[in-house]
């Protein structure tokens, strides 16, 4: 089984997933192409007009996702298609009886390219199921090997901008648990006694997680559990931190940091302290649960 590729050299991010199958091309095009197959195996239901132009219908979803156009098609080695603002494209290529079958998904969402990666690993082991005439199993979250997929895409270092003002670190990571989950994380419990932090209140000090002497902050805006912001604390690193928790794949909530600064010499140590000392952490943790 060859590892999933994030693909970075095109316009758009993609991942690239290679499986071989021990059955010829034809049954291996029927099962990706045809409806009754594709419902077995694909994330969801779908009903593909095999023609360029041709309607592709989505069931279970709503809006633009509910629907995709046919781009190209060469049956049995080649089809292309839209899902929404995706494109998937699927090409066959058969060896002495056997056929590699490689999907690549070109998207927008680079932050969400583990969790696109590890749902199509599990559906092409549910394909490798149809094609030998077995039902595919219940498939699991992969939450492991999702964090594994994070790494080694590096999806979980921070974008770094300078400008006249300073500079600009943000982070933006997949999570795989909740957002209520996640802003628990952030704060943490308390060291003497275990029980749950609460989000100070605009005004008040925030402090360390595991060190609460120390003040991080004054809060400056919070709205549980989607967004706090704090001014920077004197010998901490940056002047301006806030968090948010949005919307984001299957996986869980999708986790959004920035941190602004002026001077610097603080630029390195605040990529530390609010990554690995922060986003890092509740990545870390939420596996952990969901594991």
């Amino acid at each position: 089984m060859n590892d999933p590729e994030l693909l970075t050299d095109r316009e758009r991010p993609a991942i690239r997933v290679e499986r071989r199958y021990e059955h010829p091309i034809d049954r291996v095009w029927r099962a990706v192409t045809a409806a009754e197959h594709l419902a077995q195996w694909f994330p969801a239901a779908a009903e593909i007009d095999l023609r360029p132009g041709g309607p592709v219908r989505f069931d279970g979803f709503e809006d633009d996702a509910a629907s995709g156009r046919v781009l190209e098609v060469d049956p049995p080695r080649y089809l292309s298609f839209t899902w929404g603002d995706d494109r998937l494209e699927f090409e066959l290529h058969e060896r002495d009886g056997r056929t590699d079958f490689v999907l690549t998904h070109h998207f927008d969402d680079r932050a969400g390219a583990a969790s696109f990666a590890t749902g199509w690993e599990t559906c092409l082991a549910g394909l490798g199921e149809v094609l030998a005439g077995a039902e595919p199993g219940e498939p699991g979250r992969s939450v492991e090997r999702h964090e594994e997929l994070v790494a080694r895409f590096r999806l979980d270092r921070p974008e770094v901008t300078r400008g006249g003002t300073g500079w600009h670190v943000r982070f933006e990571r997949q999570l795989t648990c909740p957002a209520e989950t996640a802003w628990d994380l952030f704060f943490g419990s308390d060291p003497a006694g275990g029980e749950r932090r609460r989000a100070p209140a605009v005004g008040e000090e925030f402090r360390a997680r595991e060190t609460p002497e120390v003040v991080l902050g004054t809060v400056t805006e919070v709205d549980a559990p989607r967004t706090f912001a704090f001014k920077v604390a004197d010998g901490e690193p940056g002047d301006a931190v806030r968090l948010r928790l949005g919307e984001g794949t299957g996986h869980g909530a999708r986790l959004f940091l920035e941190v602004r600064g002026g001077e610097e010499a603080e630029l390195d140590r605040a990529v530390d302290r609010w990554g690995a000392g922060a986003v890092a952490h509740v990545a870390r943790e939420a596996a952990r649960l969901a594991a």
